[in-house]
């Protein structure tokens, strides 16, 4: 089975090199695959240079893209991330 949802940045600057490490990290700790969909770009979720080549911004929607054998819970813990804005305060 594959997930996808469609999500919105919200953290101040997007994602930059820091969130974009904890995004690395958390997808790093689950066995499925996860990919970002963004700009007609789709990327690995466990690839930092991946990530900052797409050089989203604030307000941006992207799509997660998840398969795999612990595909929920990997989605999860994304989903919680960046609704917590990376751990960010703004």
């Amino acid at each position: 089975m594959v997930l996808k949802k469609k999500t919105k940045i919200i953290n101040k600057l997007g994602l930059h090199a820091r969130a974009a490490i904890k995004l690395t990290n958390v997808a790093s700790c689950y066995q499925s695959t996860i990919l970002v969909h963004y700009n007609n770009r789709v990327v690995n979720a466990k690839s930092l240079m991946c990530l900052m080549v797409l050089a989203v911004n604030c307000g941006s929607e992207i799509e997660l893209i998840v398969t795999g054998e612990d595909e929920r819970e990997a989605m999860g813990a994304i989903e919680d991330l960046i609704r917590n804005r990376f751990g960010e305060e703004e």
